[in-house]
């Protein structure tokens, strides 16, 4: 390896020196052109640790041959002060150089620890602080494992270069150089000189500040009394120049005790300047010309009632707001439909529909379907007297709406055979087809009767009580286009 010559020192010396001026340059053109500056809280005390990787020089022996020594590493712990004026300051550091092995042969070590005092001249400006320094001091030093084994006390003296970058305010990180000398006497050898070039990164803690305190603000001119031209205002009250209480919406209640300070010109307002609406539909009392508006109805800026579909009653509380031009409605607005078929009396041509019936635009039907239920006791087809009543209301419906047929259904349970079946259920649909013909005077090309035996069930074959639903006759009535005169 190589020896680092004394004007490689002065060069890389030179160099932090340009830096250092550099950012002095930069540091005064931002000072210049800035609108306003960040107070700086000056922390002259700082403590920190720092390690790094060392390249030595040969170590020189003045009578024999330099030796070579290998790449080491060192650590060590610092303290400081910047003084006041910021530029300067004193540390007093400790090192550990480790063992430099020597390169060739290959045996024997140099190592030392150190403790220095640094005086730094350092920029003081922004985040990026360069600075350099000299330091000097004890180096307590070992060389051994090879032909000479000795120990030593001697001075040392260091060049310093680097750059502070400032992480918060009390944390900074530091990279720096080191060029580091010591001369040692190793008896027969003679005065040596070992130098190294350390490359260092450190962290330093830095305290003790005062933050800066703001200047007073100038006091506030006393204010101008004037002569008060009300008296016994409210302690609540905003008052003029005058000592006049003052009323924005002029309801009456003054500025500061009116809780209600937007209030419309001509409203009622209670003691806290608020707006009265009896009727609670939005509009105040005195504006208001409807005042007894019922409280879910919709209104106009007057306060009174919308009726869209005029049908009187009020929108909001209307549940049909569409209702057709002079239906009859009920409270809640929606048009009366007596007999349920969607069309409201008012436009419905035939008011009796019944209600399964499908009716076109008129409340007319197109189409209706009436079931009628006739049960029969096992295996028998004679109707019994309690459903007369039944197969009387199909017949006088069916002379009311002559166009109107219908289909006669006999049904079973399951008990006996399916072909057995088939007969008795239409046995019972022809009784019934019968009654309706000679006791009803229906016209027989108006009905059918049919047997669907026991494929039909409307509940459960296994119980007495399912087969006894199953036992019945069901009357599907039809009528096409049936219209009313």
């Amino acid at each position: 390896m190589k020896r680092v010559s004394y004007p490689f020192v002065g060069i890389v010396l030179s160099i932090a020196a340009i830096f250092l001026l550099t950012f002095s340059y930069i540091s005064a053109a931002e000072t210049i052109n800035a609108t306003k500056e960040t107070p700086v809280i000056y922390d002259p005390y700082y403590a920190g640790i720092f390690g790094g990787f060392v390249v030595p020089d040969e170590l020189k022996v003045e009578n024999g041959e330099s030796i070579k020594l290998q790449n080491s590493w060192i650590a060590g712990a610092k303290a400081g002060y910047i003084f006041p004026f910021r530029w300067l300051a004193a540390e007093l550091e400790y090192s550990y150089l480790a063992d430099q092995d020597v390169d060739d042969p290959g045996s024997g070590h140099y190592k030392s620890n150190n403790i220095m005092a640094n005086l730094l001249l350092r920029y003081p400006e922004g985040m990026i602080r360069p600075y350099v320094g000299v330091g000097a001091g004890w180096s307590m030093g070992e060389v051994a494992g090879g032909p000479v084994d000795k120990s030593f006390n001697v001075l040392a003296w260091q060049g310093l270069a680097g750059i502070n970058l400032e992480i918060i305010r009390n944390l900074s990180v530091d990279f720096g150089y080191r060029y580091f000398m010591s001369n040692f006497n190793l008896n027969e050898l003679g005065d040596s000189t070992i130098a190294n070039h350390i490359l260092l990164v450190g962290f330093n803690y830095h305290f003790g500040g005062v933050e800066p305190v703001a200047p007073p603000p100038p006091p506030e001119p006393l204010p101008v009394v004037k002569q008060k031209k009300c008296f016994n205002v409210p302690q609540c009250c905003l008052v003029d120049d005058d000592g006049c209480p003052v009323d924005s919406d002029k309801d009456g209640v003054c500025d500061g005790c009116d809780k209600c300070s937007d209030t419309p010109v001509g409203c009622v307002v209670d003691e806290n300047g608020c707006p009265v609406d009896s009727d609670k539909d939005g509009v105040c009392d005195g504006i208001d010309k409807c005042p007894d508006t019922p409280s879910c109805c919709v209104v106009d800026a007057n306060g009174c009632p919308v009726d869209s579909d005029k049908d009187g009653v009020c929108d909001g509380c209307d549940k049909c707001s569409d209702t057709p031009a002079g239906c009859a409605v009920d409270a809640n607005g929606c048009p009366v439909d007596s007999d349920k078929d969607g069309v409201p009396d008012c436009l419905d041509k035939c008011p009796d529909t019944p209600e399964i019936s499908k009716v076109d635009a008129n409340g007319c039907p197109i189409t209706a379907v009436i079931r009628l239920t006739v049960q029969f006791d096992y295996k028998k087809w004679d109707i019994k007297p309690e459903f007369y009543d039944e197969i009387k209301k199909l017949g006088d419906f069916m002379k009311k709406h002559p166009n109107l047929n219908a289909t006669i259904e006999g049904h079973t349970c399951n008990i006996a055979s399916a072909k057995y079946n088939m007969a008795l259920s239409q046995r019972r649909a022809d009784s019934v087809m019968k009654f309706l013909i000679e006791k009803e005077d229906i016209d027989p090309k108006r009905l059918k009767a049919v047997g669907y035996g026991l494929i039909k069930p409307i509940a459960s074959n296994d119980t007495e009580e399912g087969r006894i639903k199953n036992r019945r006759v069901e009357a599907h009535l039809e009528a096409q286009m049936l219209k009313k005169q």
